[in-house]
């Protein structure tokens, strides 16, 4: 193979720092891009558990905007009373007539 000599392009230090900057964002983004896949493979490895310390306050969160949506009471509520639902009445009955 022939060698010669490089061609010279002309570059002023705007086109070198483009040049610098687009070679640290492409770098920035491959080593997010790394992180984000180890981080999905630990994930993958070990599912999240319900139970689980560190993810329970994560996971009721998901479970009630999960029930909010679909229109679930929150389970300390209970059916009646929540969501316009009457409930039975709280005022007089039989046994408070006595």
């Amino acid at each position: 193979m022939i060698r010669r000599t490089p061609t010279m392009i002309p570059m002023s230090d705007a086109d070198v720092q483009e040049i610098r900057d687009l070679v640290t964002d492409q770098k920035s983004r491959f080593e997010a891009k790394q992180k984000t896949l180890l981080a999905m493979k630990k994930v993958a490895e070990h599912p999240i558990q319900p139970n689980d310390p560190e993810t329970l306050p994560w996971f009721q969160l998901l479970v009630a905007e999960r029930n909010r949506r679909l229109g679930i009471p929150a389970p300390s509520t209970g059916i009646r009373g929540s969501a316009g639902i009457p409930g039975p009445s709280t005022g007089s009955s039989d046994t408070n007539a006595r």
